[in-house]
């Protein structure tokens, strides 16, 4: 049984700099819980802190009610996997596994049964007399998982562990790990940068931004409800769409389509500022026909007439990069900090993604209609980046 309850907990740097600050977050029992977010937010320092590694400036992280923050980090009964496998390269697999018991001292006969029953779990029990060098990258990682199964400790900590793996070997591991994690119900804690990663293998992700934890839910509720522009652009491959809307009289004015058009349902425009960050998800575009009667759809969609520019064919589904000139940008100067700071966005031209079924034939230089209901449409603060709901 392991509960973690983290109280206002901030790690500062003597020359000011706050890696973490004020964290506040409960995990549960049995939980995989993620920490994610892009390079440097502090996730990594979090989990450091959590197992002891790095010392808390200020606040409190308990487990099962006991404040651990002074306790050595060999007796909190938890166990870490790192990036780098860390294996001893003279070692072989079985006594890789085993080093963690023979530390503490644990009988050779029982440490040779938990080691035979680990290497059964992982499947690694064909090579337990192997050197690492002899592995493969997927067999390296779970001698790693497997030293910090043996322990059977209370919580597992996980710090970016795929991301040495090829993509093919990541998606196998992945599989591996979430169907371990249902077996042993033990505590998990995720350090990733990869959104994918996170949503699908957490019961819940806490989103990292710059030391601030942005929002804390399960994988749905941050791909339909996100709090925040940042949280938005960071959930979901490809990345949310933005672009200005303006505000007028209660509606929507949008510069790029020159359309005017009703707010969605659960957006209240009263307290709105005059102009606002509206996003789309490329999934939630759909090509509309050319005979398609528009009259009553224009009530509840947005119509976008573009010429298609890059079309990526992935198989299952297509990506189609288009372009739209850019207006009032200039009035947004909160736009480009709240948004996915990976995506540069241009001043002349916007950039847009639709991912669209292969059922369709379209060509790159094709003039199309693409249509998005208006309820799917997300609306942020400009300033705040906060997203913008009816309250």
């Amino acid at each position: 049984m392991a509960k973690i309850e983290l109280s206002n907990v901030t790690k500062q740097f003597p020359d000011g700099t706050k890696a973490i600050n004020a964290a506040n977050l409960t995990i549960n029992d049995g939980e995989f819980f993620i920490l994610v977010g892009p390079s440097g937010c502090g996730k990594s320092t979090l989990l450091h802190m959590i197992v002891g590694i790095k010392e808390v400036t200020s606040g409190e992280i308990r487990l099962d009610d006991v404040i651990i923050n002074d306790i050595d980090p060999r007796d909190r009964n938890m166990a870490m996997v790192f990036q780098s496998y860390a294996l001893y390269p003279h070692m072989s697999v079985r006594e890789n596994i085993a080093f963690p018991l023979v530390m503490h001292k644990i009988p050779r006969q029982e440490i040779a049964k938990r080691v035979e029953e680990t290497a059964a779990l992982l499947e690694l029990s064909g090579v337990l007399d192997s050197k690492p060098r002899e592995l493969s990258g997927g067999q390296r990682q779970r001698v790693a998982m497997g030293r910090a199964i043996v322990r059977n400790p209370a919580v597992f900590l996980l710090d970016e562990p795929l991301s040495n793996l090829d993509t093919r070997l990541r998606d196998q591991m992945r599989t591996e790990i979430a169907r371990l994690q249902k077996q042993l119900r033990t505590t998990t804690i995720y350090v990733t940068h990869d959104q994918t990663e996170a949503m699908t293998l957490g019961d819940r992700i806490a989103v990292l931004k710059e030391g601030i934890i942005q929002q804390i839910g399960t994988p749905y509720e941050l791909y339909e409800q996100p709090q925040n522009a940042f949280i938005a652009g960071f959930i979901g491959s490809p990345a949310m769409n933005f672009f200005p809307v303006q505000i007028r009289n209660n509606r929507l004015f949008i510069p790029l389509l020159n359309l005017e058009t009703d707010p969605p349902q659960e957006n209240n425009l009263d307290n709105c500022p005059d102009y606002v960050i509206a996003g789309i998800r490329p999934e939630h575009f759909s090509l509309l026909s050319d005979t398609a009667d528009t009259t009553e759809q224009n009530k509840k969609q947005i119509i976008f007439d573009i010429v298609i520019e890059i079309v990526e064919w992935l198989g299952a589904s297509l990506l189609v990069h288009f372009q739209l000139e850019n207006r009032y940008w200039p009035h947004m100067p909160g736009l480009t900090r709240n948004l996915n700071p990976s995506k540069k966005q241009d001043n002349r031209l916007l950039d847009f993604t639709a991912r669209l079924d292969t059922n369709h034939v379209i060509k790159e230089g094709n003039k199309v209609r693409l249509t998005v209901d208006l309820d799917k449409l997300y609306m942020f603060d400009p300033q705040t980046g906060n997203r913008l709901t009816t309250v």
